[in-house]
């Protein structure tokens, strides 16, 4: 098998990339004769590589079995004229090279199941055919279904494919349709005898030849070798035995066979490949992958949790710098953030709101209006295969878009500089305010007990007073200016989360979405390259 070996190599390991690439993701069936090639084309090439196996298939009546007896030489196969006599596969071997009578002959006939096998001693006219396992094979026309189901495997394997024709039914339209018509693409390994010539006139025998040669070219088998013999009389035998030997002599003929049926495998994967190549989509694929990640936004509630975190920022900043005196009212309301167990000391699922039916479908529109546009070009097998991947996957979306919420930047553990300042002037507001009020108090017990008290005035307001009413007032006033920059800080905040969930949920499309389809995609590119490869 030497000469294309190399290239044959070449082409059966890009199919067996091509099918690899599509296992799982195409149609079983249709990979199924690929799948099967691949094996039978490893074990042939394994199997007595010098050894060309050749057999004589045609219908009831062709006078096989007698053509098989005159190239052997030997009474092998019994003969009739009516009805089959042929009921499985026998074989002869050639066995002037070692290679042919060795093990690795033996070993080729049990995977081609032909247990009736004979070793020539004595072949006529035996030179060159060396190396040659010729098969009679059942006729196809056998009214034994087993018989037509065994010559239709072994037509399947062997390498080369001898069709015996008689004279009365070589124009035959059925036969010409189911037999000779669908073996085009093998027309490389393929000759065609005009059998028992003897019966007919010689002018009759010179016109059938012409007019068979016309046929098999309006079968899509012009260029086929066409020989007329008969057994009875051995016309024509010299060359089909020289023939045989040409074939035999190049050990071409089990690379030839691989050859054209790996052409018939890549022509039945074509559909699986557009004439435009997968890519990135159309123009409008970036507007449909920001169309996901917002409804993905939607479903995961970024929105509301920004504003909770929003919220979460305005009651921890009201607790440390407020009024002293109210602010510890916002510590009785629960965090708006721990309310949905999210947040820096959370643990477990959240409680934001599930996503409802309508932001699901959202979601859903938007995965498949992606898939749609960046899988233009794509054969529908493939788009098929990325939707199936998709919806897989879409099961898998809610838990990841809680992870992302909780993953997200939300609470706000640092102080900024200007709480401290505020906090400090709160408490020295409501120092004063107390040191009023205790002033005041004294001077009451004094006022009770008719003493004089320490008074002490500030124009005509006593100074006890003026702390007391300036603490609490200026207490209000440094709340009220310090709401804007609570107000201010927690718009911030909010905008800071609502980045962070964005980046979250945009990481989960990428992963979950975007990242399996360019996978499936990438398989369509890498197949459609595989076969082309595989193609000669």
């Amino acid at each position: 098998m030497s000469r294309r070996a190399p290239e044959l190599g070449a082409r059966l390991e890009a199919l067996g990339r091509a099918v690899g690439l599509a296992e799982r993701r195409c149609d079983p069936q249709l990979l199924a004769p690929a799948r099967a090639l691949l094996v039978r084309a490893a074990t042939r090439r394994r199997l007595s590589p010098d050894s060309t196996v050749v057999a004589l298939a045609g219908g009831t009546g062709s006078g096989k079995s007698s053509l098989f007896n005159a190239l052997t030489g030997e009474l092998l196969a019994p003969t009739g004229v009516r009805r089959p006599t042929t009921s499985r596969s026998r074989a002869a071997l050639w066995p002037a090279a070692p290679a042919a009578s060795g093990a690795g002959v033996e070993e080729l006939l049990d995977w081609l199941e032909i247990r009736d096998r004979h070793v020539l001693t004595t072949a006529a006219d035996g030179a060159g055919l060396a190396g040659l396992v010729l098969v009679d094979l059942p006729d196809f026309d056998s009214t034994a279904a087993a018989h037509r189901l065994e010559a239709e495997r072994m037509t399947g394997v062997v390498d080369l494919l001898v069709w015996v024709l008689d004279p009365q039914k070589y124009a035959d339209a059925a036969v010409h349709r189911r037999y000779l018509r669908p073996l085009a693409g093998h027309r490389d390994v393929m000759m065609v005898v005009l059998n028992q010539i003897d019966r007919l006139e010689e002018d009759a025998a010179d016109s059938c030849r012409p007019d068979l040669i016309r046929l098999l070219a309006d079968d899509g088998l012009a260029g086929v070798p066409v020989l007329a013999t008969s057994a009875a009389r051995g016309d024509g035998l010299p060359q089909l035995r020289a023939a045989l030997a040409e074939r035999v002599s190049t050990s071409q003929a089990a690379t030839a066979r691989l050859q054209a049926d790996l052409d018939d495998a890549v022509a039945a994967l074509d559909p699986l490949c557009s004439p435009a190549p997968a890519g990135k989509g159309g123009r409008n694929a970036a507007r449909d992958e920001e169309r996901l990640v917002q409804a993905l936004a939607v479903a995961a509630g970024a929105g509301p949790v920004a504003d909770a975190a929003g919220r979460s920022y305005r009651m921890r900043a009201i607790a440390g710098v407020g009024w002293p005196l109210t602010r510890w009212l916002a510590r009785l309301r629960p965090d708006p953030l721990r309310r949905l167990h999210l947040g820096s000391d959370s643990a477990g699922l959240s409680s934001r709101p599930a996503a409802t039916g309508a932001q699901r479908a959202q979601v859903s529109n938007a995965v498949r209006e992606l898939i749609r546009e960046r899988s233009r070009g794509v054969a529908p097998a493939w788009q098929a295969s990325a939707t199936a991947v998709l919806e897989t996957r879409q099961q898998e979306l809610p838990n990841q878009l809680d992870q992302a919420v909780r993953s997200a930047r939300l609470s706000h553990t640092d102080r900024p500089a200007w709480w401290a300042v505020v906090r400090g002037l709160q408490l020295l507001w409501l120092l004063a305010a107390v040191t009023g009020l205790v002033w005041l108090a004294v001077l009451a017990v004094f006022a009770y007990l008719q003493l004089p008290g320490p008074s002490l005035h500030l124009g005509r307001a006593p100074v006890p007073t003026l702390l007391l009413v300036g603490g609490l007032l200026l207490g209000l006033l440094t709340s009220m200016l310090a709401r804007p920059f609570i107000s201010a800080g927690a718009a911030r905040r909010r905008a800071r989360a609502r980045r962070s969930l964005d980046a979250g949920v945009r990481q989960v499309a990428k992963d979950s979405v975007l990242a399996p389809l360019d996978a499936e995609l990438e398989a369509a590119t890498a197949f459609c390259q595989a076969l082309a490869a595989a193609r000669r």
